[in-house]
């Protein structure tokens, strides 16, 4: 029987256009980078991630796909992107595989969810941030809820997961400005978002409050980001 790793490659191309195609349905995308250059750097990354679980494979060490998705992470992280966006990555590769008959529990998949558990951070503010972002995320999504409809509340939960991440990614570098530049690019970005007259500041003031006493260095790092909620309204 032919080896995984060889398989995989043989399909290389296939599961690299597959991984990402549902990822070019959102508007994020084109915005931040262009059109052009989102696609033509989206389906790259996507060709390496498969070209690193080949190698993965050839040499039965998942570990090389985690410290491929942590060297990565840092990468994108100083592009404007954060550890979710790369997490997507993975499971979108993931489908694809699944789709090309590689289950949950072959040799495949299992690389692919270690590179997907090696984007968890070690213990600390970050990795709290982490393991309870869905349940903030349904916090704040709740404490907005008279300005949704309820076709709106499962999509909002999804940007708060996201705003949550870069937030995550900023404490995580001891950086501050990462969390600034993300906001200020990121309001102007808000109405493509489509909830009305909900403005993005209104949702950071929310996430503020559901972050309370239990994440005060994200809190913190939220407040102080360096975009004030006026500056984000001008």
């Amino acid at each position: 029987m032919e080896k995984p790793s060889r398989l995989v490659e043989a399909r290389a191309d296939t599961l690299a256009r597959a991984s990402v195609e549902a990822m070019y349905q959102d508007p994020f995308w084109e915005a931040r980078y262009g059109a052009e250059r989102a696609r033509r750097f989206g389906d790259e990354d996507a060709r390496f991630h498969v070209r690193y679980l080949v190698q993965s494979l050839d040499e039965h060490r998942p570990s090389v796909m985690e410290g491929y998705a942590r060297w990565l992470r840092t990468l994108l992280v100083s592009r404007g992107m954060c550890t979710l966006h790369l997490d997507q990555n993975f499971v979108g590769l993931a489908s694809a595989l699944e789709a090309d008959g590689w289950g949950p529990d072959s040799e495949p998949q299992v690389h692919v969810r270690a590179a997907r558990k090696a984007l968890l951070y070690p213990d600390g503010p970050a990795r709290r941030l982490q393991d309870t972002a869905e349940a903030l995320a349904r916090a704040t999504t709740a404490r907005l809820a008279l300005y949704l409809t309820p076709e709106d509340k499962p999509r909002l939960e999804e940007e708060m997961c996201l705003q949550l991440s870069y937030l995550a990614d900023a404490l995580a570098e001891q950086k501050p400005e990462l969390m600034a530049d993300h906001v200020r690019w990121y309001v102007g970005f808000w109405p493509r978002r489509g909830f009305g007259l909900l403005a993005f500041p209104s949702v950071l003031g929310m996430l503020k409050a559901s972050l309370g006493v239990a994440h005060p260095e994200a809190r913190a790092l939220l407040a102080t980001a360096g975009v004030s909620w006026e500056e984000t309204r001008s």
